[in-house]
This record gives structure tokens, C-alpha cells and sequence, in this order.
């Protein structure tokens, strides 16, 4: 073969791979572009999951598991129990995990924020009011017969909204009917933290009932309990070798209950009242700026 030849040859071959290689790489880019497209038309981006928080499950779990059953109020009792009609059957409902003072107790007679907790029930809960009751597990009756349940208007518990007034304490708790009790804790140390209704007079409410002696009378150590249904009188002796003070060099100016956190200035209804665990303050900024806060008496 001569030169010439050759070299048309080595030409024809050099197109050749010219072209074949434009040819790829449009096909190359067709596929990409194709891919892109299919990318971009997707309907929708994967999301991760969203992992709820442990307290949001269990209020969501809790707010899927009630049963509640449609009712009218037909008499109000006092603050925490009213007469309804449910099923066309009249039932006296006393409200779960709470307690209000007594309004006409045969012994106990009117306790301190009785009228005002049977008062707001009664406009709250007036006769012909449509409710929703959420009965106790297994549709409990307490010793008097009285159906045990959950009261609620508007979509909200009349239960919460009691303690959240200070108008009631958490009371009476026993399994099964523990559903809500750490919310219930959780609404009473607010109102407890406020000072409002029957946490406004100091050592009246406790966990054992309320103290009306106390509350009436200050320097008197004799107290009213309500414990389990029934309530009993008993006098407390304050025993002077569990006293305890902090702060001495203060003592005599403001006094401050450290199980309370309230304190008492020099006059106070309560200054002179016997307390197991005494902090003393030299002012009432001191007191402040140590959590506490002063007595409304």
C-alpha cells in the first residue's frame, strides 16, 4: 500500500472514532438528563420519621383510651359531687383523685373555701348542663354508692380545673384509678406555688384532710382531718425536739416555714404558731430571694 493510501486510511478510521464518540457522549447525556428529570419529578422527598416525645405518647394514648359518656346534671351537692343523668338512670357522682371542703358536714360543718369550691361547681356545672362523664375502671362506686368518674365540659376536665382554682386537693387515689394522678400533682404544685384558694391559708390543706381549727384559729394546735371517707378530730402536740431552726442570727424578725415556703412578719395571724422547721430572715427581700413567699395572714 503507498503513502497516499495510507493516509486515507489512518483519516477514515480517525473519523470513525470521532463520531462514535460524539455519539456516546450525547447518549451518555441523555441518560443523565432522563434521570434528573425522573428525580425532580418525584411526588415526594423522604422524611425521616418523627419520633414524639415519651409524655406526648402517654397523653395521646390516654386521650384515645377514654370512654365518655354523654349526661346532664340534674342537682349540684357540693364542690366535688353532683346528681346526673346518665342513661336515664339518676346517679350521685363523686369526682375521682379530688377533695373540696366540706359545706354541711353533720360534724365538720362549713370549711374555709367550702362555699367558694361548691359555689363555682354550681355555676360551672348548673342543672340541665350536657357534660361527659369518664366513669372509674370497672365503673367503681365508693362505700356511699356514689358513681366514681371524671367530669368534663367543653372538652375539659372540671376535675383539673378545680385543683387548678385551689379549690380542691388531690385526695382519695387508689389503683386502679391512677390515670391521671401525676397530671393532677402536677396542676396542685402550681396552685400550691401561687398561693391560691385553700393553699393561701397556711397548714390548712394537707395530705390527710383539711385542718379547719387551724386555719380559724392559728394559735391553736388542734386539727380537723378527713382521711379515707370519714374524718376524724385529733390534737396535734407539737413535740419540741423535732424543731428545728436555721438562721439565728436573724431570729425574731421574719419567720419562714421551710415545708411551706411561706414566711410570717412580726403581727402576722401565724408568726406565733408552732412549726416543726423554722428558717429566719433578717428582711423580707432575704425571704423573697430564698423562694418564699409571704403569708396572706
Amino acid at each position: 500500500m503507498n503513502h497516499k493510501n495510507t493516509q486515507l486510511v489512518s483519516s477514515l478510521i480517525l473519523m470513525i472514532l470521532l463520531l462514535t464518540g460524539c455519539a456516546a457522549t450525547e447518549t451518555g447525556q441523555h441518560q443523565n438528563n432522563n434521570v434528573i428529570s425522573e428525580n425532580n419529578s418525584s411526588p415526594q422527598s423522604v422524611k425521616p420519621n418523627k419520633i414524639e416525645p415519651k409524655n406526648e405518647v402517654k397523653k395521646q394514648e390516654k386521650s384515645l383510651n377514654k370512654n365518655l359518656h354523654e349526661a346532664t346534671v340534674v342537682k349540684n351537692v357540693d364542690g366535688d359531687t353532683i346528681v346526673i343523668n346518665l342513661n336515664g338512670r339518676e346517679e350521685k357522682v363523686r369526682m375521682l383523685c379530688i377533695d373540696t371542703p366540706e359545706t354541711h358536714h353533720p360534724r365538720l360543718g362549713v370549711q374555709p373555701y367550702g362555699p367558694e369550691a361548691s359555689s363555682f361547681t354550681e355555676k360551672t356545672l348548673y342543672v340541665g348542663r350536657k357534660i361527659q362523664v369518664e366513669t372509674g375502671i370497672g365503673d367503681g362506686r365508693d362505700k356511699y354508692g356514689r358513681l366514681l368518674a371524671y367530669i368534663y365540659t367543653d372538652g375539659k376536665m372540671f376535675n383539673e380545673t378545680l385543683l387548678e382554682k385551689g379549690l380542691a386537693r388531690v385526695a382519695y387515689v387508689y389503683a386502679p384509678n391512677t390515670k391521671y394522678v401525676d397530671e393532677f400533682y402536677a396542676i396542685q404544685k402550681k396552685a400550691q406555688n401561687q398561693g391560691i384558694g385553700i393553699w393561701s391559708v397556711e397548714n390548712y390543706a394537707r395530705e390527710d384532710g383539711f385542718h379547719a381549727d387551724s386555719s380559724n384559729n392559728p394559735k391553736q394546735n388542734t386539727s380537723v382531718s378527713q382521711t379515707t371517707g370519714s374524718s376524724s378530730r385529733g390534737n396535734y402536740v407539737n413535740n419540741p425536739s423535732d424543731d428545728k431552726e436555721a438562721n439565728n442570727s436573724c431570729k425574731g424578725k421574719i419567720k419562714g416555714n421551710v415545708n411551706s415556703h411561706i414566711y410570717h412578719v412580726p403581727g402576722g395571724s401565724y408568726y406565733d404558731t408552732s412549726m416543726d422547721n423554722i428558717m429566719w430572715f433578717c428582711s423580707e427581700k432575704e425571704a423573697v430571694e430564698a423562694g418564699y413567699r409571704k403569708s396572706k395572714r
